[in-house]
C-alpha cells in the first residue's frame, strides 16, 4: 500500500507553456492530490477545494495548482512582496533531504512571487532569487484561480534523476470577507501537528519520488 503523503512525480517530454491555465494534455495525464486536510478549521469556514499536480523534465519541475475560490482576495505586491497575505498557493523543497534546510515558492493568485531559501526553524534567506523560474496564475472569477510553477533544478542546484527522493509541502491560504472582515483559511497536504497554522514544520512534508 503506497503512503498517501508520497507523490510519484512522473517524467514528460511535452512542452508545457507556463501561462497558468494548466491546459496542456499532460496535464490531465496526472495523478492529483486532492485531500488537503483543514486541521485550523473553524465553524463556517468555506474550505474551498484545492487540486496539485507535478510533473518534470531534464530542466524543471513543473507544478500546477487548481485552487477553487468564489472570492479572490489578492493585490500587486510584485517580486519578494507579502504574498502570504493573499489567497496564495505554496510549495516547499527539500532535495537534500536532510531536514535541515528547503526551498520556499509562494505565487499569490495574481502571479506575485516570494522566493526563499530556509534553514529550519523559519530562518529565511529572502536575498535568495530561483533565477530562471517561469511562474503564472489565471484567474475564473467567481469560480477558481490556477497557478503554474516552472522551477529550474539549476537554480537549487539539484538535478534529479528517476528514483531520487526530495521532500515536498504543498500549502494554500484562502482569505474570505466574513461580515465584512478578511478571514483565513489554512489547508495542507500533509498536517504539520501544530495547534496554531504553521506550514514551516517538518512534519508538514511528504515524499517526492520523481519516475
Amino acid at each position: 500500500m503506497r503512503d498517501r503523503y508520497t507523490y510519484y512525480c512522473i517524467k514528460t517530454t511535452d512542452k508545457i507553456k507556463i501561462d497558468g491555465k494548466l491546459n496542456e494534455k499532460i496535464w490531465t495525464k496526472l495523478k492529483s492530490i486532492e485531500s488537503f486536510k483543514f486541521p485550523w478549521a473553524k465553524k463556517g469556514d468555506l474550505r474551498q477545494k484545492t487540486i496539485v499536480k507535478l510533473t518534470w523534465d531534464d530542466k524543471y519541475l513543473y507544478v500546477g495548482y487548481l485552487a477553487y475560490d468564489k472570492d479572490i482576495q489578492a493585490i500587486k505586491r510584485g517580486r519578494k512582496g507579502n504574498v502570504w497575505m493573499d489567497d496564495v498557493v505554496e510549495i516547499f523543497l527539500d532535495p537534500t533531504p536532510k531536514d535541515k534546510s528547503y526551498f520556499g515558492f509562494e505565487l499569490n493568485a495574481l502571479g506575485d512571487l516570494l522566493d526563499y531559501k530556509a534553514k529550519v526553524y523559519r530562518k529565511f534567506n529572502y536575498r535568495w532569487i530561483a533565477k530562471g523560474i517561469k511562474t503564472a496564475t489565471f484567474i475564473k472569477k467567481g469560480k477558481f484561480f490556477s497557478a503554474e510553477f516552472a522551477i529550474p533544478f539549476s537554480a537549487i542546484k539539484k538535478h534529479p534523476k528517476s528514483g531520487t527522493i526530495w521532500k515536498m509541502g504543498l500549502f494554500r491560504v484562502d482569505y474570505n470577507i466574513v461580515n465584512g472582515v478578511k478571514k483565513a483559511e489554512y489547508s495542507l497536504w500533509k498536517p504539520s501537528g501544530t495547534k496554531v497554522p504553521d506550514y514551516h514544520r517538518l512534519k508538514a512534508f511528504g515524499k517526492l519520488v520523481f519516475k
